[in-house]
């Protein structure tokens, strides 16, 4: 099955733009604009021996050879907004990673830790007297009580797959699209794990001249609004200021009617894929 046949769904989000209110979309670069920019600043030798000195020569190997398009995720998975992200690079021809940080813990309260373990499976989504109305069922895979507090790594699913190994291996039945998933635990770790802020400084320089980061910011969340005002605005200026240019960062989900719940959801065919895993025996 395409991307385009999964992504059916959602076919007003390539035709109908609604405003929305003030994001972070003062930070983003447009696709087209930002390829272009960066084939350009690669070929600027001080700027690039300037990052390699700010990130004290730790570039990920998936960074170091050669541009990328890139995705950063609790655990890579296939639902709508990779989906989109396959949907958007496929034109350009560049490589594409997905990070994940399988070290971070899972937390319940946290909607997008959550729809990991408990996978909102998109049933209908339809347009009504100018809104977007939405249908879901919500399959748990793994057991909340013990799972909460645990690293990803340690996450099994109810039939005793390691939870990061199953979400892997949706990629393989939902899309034909070359998948590179690079855990970034250890990168992590090295920079600066814990300060969110110093963190960032480090990440956002990856994207002044070894990728394009693809991202989503909104207001409308609170734990967003502050994670945007405490955190992203501060190290992108930072980073910014000192090198010269800003980290390129390109819109992944358009601005329609989809509700965030959308975009982190699965198309119908995982339900049936769930319930073949827990028709078989404990691995």
């Amino acid at each position: 099955m395409s991307v385009s046949q999964l992504l059916a769904p959602a076919r007003s989000a390539f035709r109908v733009i609604w405003p929305k209110p003030w994001s972070a979309s003062k930070l983003l670069t447009p696709l087209g604009e930002a390829v272009e920019e960066l084939e350009r600043r690669r070929k600027d030798t001080v700027l690039m021996q300037k990052i390699e000195e700010y990130l004290e020569g730790d570039v990920p190997p998936h960074f170091a050879g050669g541009p990328i398009l890139y995705l950063a995720r609790h655990v890579a998975t296939p639902n709508f907004e990779t989906l989109r992200f396959f949907h958007l690079v496929e034109a350009t021809g560049l490589p594409t990673v997905i990070g994940q940080d399988l070290k971070d813990k899972f937390v319940p309260k946290n909607s997008l830790k959550k729809a990991l373990g408990k996978l909102p499976i998109s049933t209908s989504v339809t347009m009504r007297g100018g809104q977007c109305r939405e249908t879901y069922e919500r399959l748990s895979i793994i057991d909340f009580n013990s799972s909460s507090g645990k690293p990803f790594e340690e996450i099994r699913t109810h039939w005793g797959e390691p939870l990061s190994d199953f979400h892997a291996s949706l990629f393989k039945e939902l899309t034909k699209h070359p998948v590179a998933i690079a855990n970034e635990a250890d990168w992590i770790d090295r920079q600066h794990r814990g300060n969110l802020l110093t963190h960032y400084k480090k990440f956002l320089a990856l994207f002044i001249a070894h990728g394009i980061l693809f991202e989503d910011y909104a207001l409308n969340d609170r734990e967003e609004a502050r994670f945007i005002e405490r955190v992203l605005r501060p190290a992108y200026r930072f980073v910014e200021r000192k090198f010269g240019c800003r980290p390129l960062i390109a819109q992944l989900t358009p601005t329609t009617g989809e509700s965030a719940e959308f975009w982190i959801s699965y198309p119908q065919k995982v339900r049936d894929i769930v319930h073949e895993r827990l028709a078989t025996p404990s691995l």
